[in-house]
């Protein structure tokens, strides 16, 4: 198992607003199997906080399917 860093406040606070009022979001990310980044308007859903870090579950508005985010994969993450 691997251990990520924890996650910044500010991006914590930023998605948790973002999870409450239910605002669309483009966020960038890496994929932690393959390393493929995405960059995607997205719903975000639900926080989890893991063992081998923290998630970000969101829907992705293009495809209509949920993703689970590991959270210190994310670049960027910005109000639509």
């Amino acid at each position: 198992m691997t251990s990520t860093a924890p996650t910044p406040p500010q991006m914590y606070e930023r998605l948790q607003i973002a999870i409450l009022t239910p605002e669309q979001m483009h966020l960038h990310w890496a994929d932690a199997g393959t390393g493929t980044h995405f960059m995607e308007l997205v719903m975000p859903l639900e926080w989890e906080e893991a063992a081998d870090g923290d998630y970000l579950h969101c829907r992705v508005l293009a495809e209509s399917i949920v993703v689970r985010v590991r959270a210190d994969l994310i670049k960027t993450c910005r109000h639509r």
